[in-house]
């Protein structure tokens, strides 16, 4: 059975960057994203703080999900010029402002 994955950059960001940085990815990076073979959606969350014996603190300002029908979709994506040339628009526009991390993950449940 193939399951879904998830594509996740987190990120944090200069304040003097930070309305850009927003604009670009509501705009030009979700319109990226919605052309990438295999990716069912994005969607983006800023981190809240939580006030709670039960929550960590989180170092990231930002988190972008890439949801992907499969675990295939999604290596072939990471394995892409595409993502080479989304890389290099990032490092352009943002390179030196922040901070980044990227991570996958496979659908266990359900």
């Amino acid at each position: 059975m193939t399951r879904p994955a998830m594509f996740v950059v987190k990120a944090t960001i200069a304040p003097e960057r930070e309305a850009a940085f927003n604009e670009w990815y509501d705009t030009v990076r979700s319109t990226e994203a919605a052309r990438v073979p295999g990716c069912t959606g994005m969607r983006r969350y800023a981190a809240m703080p939580l006030e709670s014996a039960h929550a960590g603190v989180e170092p990231w300002q930002y988190m972008v999900c890439y949801d992907f029908e499969s675990e295939e979709a999604l290596q072939a994506f990471v394995r892409s010029d595409t993502l080479r040339a989304m890389t290099r628009d990032y490092d352009v526009r943002f390179g030196g402002a922040g901070d980044r991390a990227r991570f996958a993950y496979r659908q266990i449940y359900p």
